[in-house]
């Protein structure tokens, strides 16, 4: 247990130093360095200090005046003082800044790359530089010294702009513009546990939850300058920072985690301007490669962003509104396991990780309507918003069993590779292709595009196959079975994508526990995330109409995907469940599904923390059909009557009850004709008719 809270504290950089204990210098009277107080680092406990460099426009404190802003330039990983940023004494001097060096957490490389404690990557590090602008921001203020409180800028080389983002991240409302150049956009399985396509860099942290180094979910998710719901956050308390993010087209270190950044802040609306540099563009002057080393760095801030940086251009940027030293209120960041908060109560940041707390158990899974407050008090949902807590403790009731759901950090570029193309009649085109997954594992599947896809983008389904060693080559139409459904929906108008499930088919997997998976269902989850992020990337592709469909372990694959997928819009099971209490639960702990029923849960359904009916409440209001074969020996059919039954509750209380649907073929375990004609008009009813 002492090593777990260790590796807890270590990951949240959750201590802090009192503020009695933190004495703050003044600014020296000419260019040199000051020593400021930093937050603890519970690595090594105790109080830290960081050094400082400070270069004034004209050399002096006296130079200050009413258009002298303060510029942030942060070093690269394992250096110190500015190494691989730009010049301080430039910046200072052409640009009219007071330009700060920061030796930040881990400078130079006894720490950053030869230590043995986990590399920072951001946080605190993004806390030491804010401190630091802090200092001269305070002082030039409290001393009622002129200068221009709204030109706070900040660059930064690869790792220095990894911390030069961090820190805009960390104070949202401070930053007038900030320059990344070449920087890492977050912690990923490959920097952080030393895998091949981080390229020879290591963090050093551990997914082992028993090592002083173990990385938590919101660890990694703090460190993601990309995350979707972080820069949702940062959009609604209002930043205004302008962001450059400057990168070589062959860089293979950043390039993939730049380009998912900007991606996300676009769609975020926040003011990004990507720099991808070409080989035209290199002119051995400014940019000398198109690779991680960029060029001239002190150059380049000035290149893409000058006239907003320069304090007598007429497109000088000034930022009107109060920085968040001012404001002295609190940032605070969600994550899967927590949330982290930055204090800015005393002026300068303090940060912080609150855990989540433990979410509820409910013994009876049928009384859906039933949910536990915060204060232990139960109540009765009357309304969709009333019940969406219960749907958060759903989810931590299988994360218990599956693992947890990766978060937004563990998404690597999908790497597309095509191995071959097919015309079939119809005009239909088949690809085989293998998209990456995650940092270790390739996925192995067959897209299908309608002709009609040429000219008007097309709802997609994901077509995901049952218990078969053929894997997506049954569903994909390769062999005479009725179960076709890839081929059939492609057939009928629709893009269809049919991946194997993890070790089926071309997919080779071991389902070996160091590969971040608890289980080969959340393994096959995240495949299947990652297939929906491939069709949503498809220029043939309408992204507001995705579907799934599976039968039987493609059935319920389909569903524990839905679960944590809300881009897909509609699901169809066919003879892919019943209620644990009516099932086989041993069934499911072979290593494909989830050993944790047997290992924690011991084969009880009475134990297991969930049951389908609340799965499938908690895909209310998306439209579900379940098609149920009467005579099915596997999956019994009074189960999957009973939890539709204790699921329509919650359709009712969303005001779509309709779309909860039951369709019971006469036959044995199959997805028959009249079934997929049934599961194919509701696709078409809720996907292709609606536009």
């Amino acid at each position: 247990m002492r090593s777990l809270v260790a590796a807890l504290l270590l990951a949240c950089g959750a201590i802090q130093l009192p503020a009695a204990e933190a004495p703050w210098p003044k600014l020296p009277e000419r260019d040199g360095p000051v020593v400021i107080p930093a937050q603890e680092w519970p690595a090594r406990p105790g109080p830290r200090d960081v050094r400082v460099q400070v270069h004034y426009p004209g050399g002096t404190r006296a130079s200050i005046g009413p258009r002298t802003g303060i510029f942030l330039t942060l070093h690269n990983w394992g250096g110190t003082d500015c190494a691989g940023t730009a010049n301080p004494a430039a910046l200072a001097r052409e640009f009219n800044f007071v330009a700060l060096c920061v030796n930040y957490l881990q400078s130079g490389p006894k720490d950053s790359i030869e230590g043995p404690e986990p590399y920072d990557f951001g946080w605190l590090q993004g806390l030491d530089a804010l401190r630091a602008l802090w200092l001269v921001f305070n002082e030039l203020d409290s001393t009622k010294t002129p200068f221009a409180r709204g030109r706070l800028f900040a660059t930064g080389g690869s790792g220095g702009g990894n911390v030069t983002l961090m820190a805009n991240k960390l104070a949202p409302r401070t930053f007038t513009a900030v320059v990344d150049m070449c920087g890492m956009k977050k912690l990923s399985d490959a920097l952080a546990y030393n895998l091949p396509a981080a390229g020879g860099l290591n963090a050093r942290w551990s997914r082992d939850p028993a090592s002083p180094n173990f990385l938590t979910p919101g660890a990694q998710e703090i460190r993601f300058v990309g995350h979707p719901a972080h820069l949702a956050e940062m959009k609604r308390l209002g930043t205004t920072a302008k962001v450059f993010s400057v990168h070589g087209l062959d860089d293979k270190t950043c390039l993939a985690d730049g380009q998912e950044m900007v991606a996300n802040m676009l769609r975020a609306g926040l003011d990004i301007t990507p720099v991808w540099v070409s080989k035209e563009m290199v002119d051995g002057k400014i940019f000398s490669t198109t690779g991680h080393a960029l060029g001239n760095r002190t150059l380049i801030p000035g290149h893409v962003a000058g006239r907003f940086i320069r304090a007598d251009s007429p497109d000088a940027l000034d930022r009107k509104t109060p920085t968040d030293f001012e404001r002295r209120e609190d940032i605070r960041y969600s994550t899967t396991d927590g949330a982290f908060v930055i204090s800015y109560a005393q002026g300068f940041p303090v940060g912080r990780f609150e855990p989540a707390p433990t979410a509820p158990s409910y013994a009876d899974r049928f009384d859906l309507l039933r949910v536990i407050a915060a204060d232990g008090k139960t109540g009765v949902a009357e309304s969709s918003a009333d019940w969406e807590p219960r749907r958060r403790h759903i989810a931590a009731a299988l994360e218990r069993v599956m693992g947890p759901f990766p978060n937004p950090a563990k998404r690597v570029a999908l790497d597309v590779k095509v191995q071959e193309e097919v015309k079939l009649e119809g005009g239909l085109l088949r690809r085989k292709l293998t998209y990456q997954s995650d940092a270790t594992d390739r996925v192995a599947a067959y897209l299908f595009l309608p002709e009609a896809a040429a000219k008007a983008k097309l709802p997609a389904v994901l077509c995901l196959h049952q218990t078969t060693k053929l894997g997506k080559a049954e569903s994909a139409g390769l062999v005479d079975n009725p179960k076709q459904y890839a081929l059939h929906l492609a057939q009928r108008g629709y893009v269809t994508f049919a991946p194997d499930y993890p070790s089926f088919g071309d997919s080779k997997y071991d389902f070996d526990p160091r590969h971040g998976y608890a289980s080969g269902t959340m393994k096959a989850i995240w495949d299947n995330v990652r297939a929906v992020d491939f069709l949503e990337s498809l220029p043939e592709v309408d992204a507001a109409r995705l579907g799934v469909i599976g039968h039987s372990l493609g059935g319920h694959n389909a569903m524990f995907t839905a679960f944590f997928e809300p881009r897909l819009r509609v699901i169809v099971s066919s003879c892919g469940f019943t209620t644990f209490r009516k099932d086989d639960l041993p069934s499911w702990t072979g290593k494909v599904y989830m050993p944790r029923i047997k290992i924690e849960f011991a084969n009880d359904a009475a134990k297991v923390p969930f049951d389908f009916p609340e799965i499938v409440a908690a895909f209310a209001p998306r439209p579900f059909l379940t098609c149920a074969a009467e005579k099915d020996d596997d999956f019994d059919v009074s189960g999957v009557r009973d939890v539709l039954a204790a699921a329509r509750k919650v359709y009712e209380l969303h005001g779509k009850a309709g779309d909860l649907v039951g369709y019971y073929p006469k036959g044995p375990h199959g997805f028959p004709d009249d079934a997929r004609k049934v599961a194919y008009d509701f696709l078409d009813q809720h996907l292709r008719d609606r536009k």
